[in-house]
């Protein structure tokens, strides 16, 4: 069974147990590799040869594919053990030669085509599970819903044993409702909207799917996702605060000064004022 490794937005499809080959006609591999190709144009990317590949190294023209849809792009070559596809951008990249160089690719992607990245993965992730092979996210891979996802997945509380959509699971609530009720008392329900403050005290919102015990994953909409204690969510009403709410924490010298300064007297703290005074107007 072909085994397929995400990294980042990097997709490795390895042979697995399938015959190995040197001769691509009638090799197994090798038509996974075309299948996967058709798959991408069926969903809406245009596939080509790779032009430079083309131009430096003829050779290789048939083992590796370009493609696109709007601004993802992708590259994708075969090998005999294993082929891999790696999608990128081009509007926002460090790498002088383009986004395809840069690390941390799905981080650097603007908002919009992260978006699109994600239905991509989700589309993928549905031919992989349909054609039997098994799928493994390294650990800082998984990212927004996908996060999700994987969490339900490999967590005993979860029944959830294959991939998903989180469309799947929405109106379910925690099993015992003492994890599963809000600030106001509501029950909690999986792809309801919630509102909550972070630790700097800025009002946040996105959606919720239950975690474990009284703990709740909030999706927003940037892709962050956030581990948020039940009574820490809440309906936004008219009454409440709008702005940053930070609790003052002001430093521990200030504040045993302060103290010793309320252990003082009225005539004290005036004889120490017109020192200063004095000192000053040297």
């Amino acid at each position: 069974m072909p085994k397929v490794t995400i990294y980042d937005t990097r997709i490795f499809i390895n042979r697995g147990e399938l015959p190995h080959s040197f001769r691509r006609e009638g090799n197994p591999h090798w038509e996974n590799f075309k299948d996967l190709m058709l798959f991408l144009g069926s969903i809406g990317f245009y596939v080509s040869e790779d032009k430079e590949i083309k131009k430096k190294f003829p050779s290789l023209n048939e083992t590796h594919r370009v493609g696109g849809f709007d601004d993802l792009r992708f590259k994708a070559q075969y090998a005999n053990n294993r082929f891999v596809i790696e999608f990128y951008q081009d509007i926002v990249h460090v790498n002088p030669h383009g986004g395809v160089c840069d690390f941390d690719k799905y981080e650097k992607m603007p908002y919009l085509i992260q978006k699109r990245y994600d239905w991509t993965l989700e589309k993928l992730l549905e031919y992989f599970e349909k054609c039997g092979y098994s799928i493994e996210f390294k650990e800082s891979t998984c990212k927004g819903a996908a996060f999700i996802i994987r969490d339900y997945i490999r967590s005993w509380h979860h029944p959830q044993e294959k991939w998903f959509s989180l469309k799947d699971v929405d109106g379910q609530a925690a099993k015992y409702e003492a994890n599963g009720t809000d600030r106001d008392g509501k029950i909690l329900r999986n792809g309801e909207t919630k509102y909550f403050r972070d630790r700097s005290g800025y009002l946040l919102r996105g959606k919720v799917y239950h975690n474990i015990n009284n703990m709740w994953w909030v999706l927003l909409a940037d892709g962050q996702v956030r581990n948020v204690a039940c009574f820490d969510l809440f309906d936004l009403k008219e009454t409440d605060f709008r702005g940053r709410r930070k609790e003052h924490r002001p430093p521990k010298e200030y504040v045993e000064r302060k103290e010793q300064l309320s252990l003082c007297s009225v005539k004290e703290l005036e004889r120490e004022l017109k020192r200063r005074d004095k000192k000053w107007m040297r």
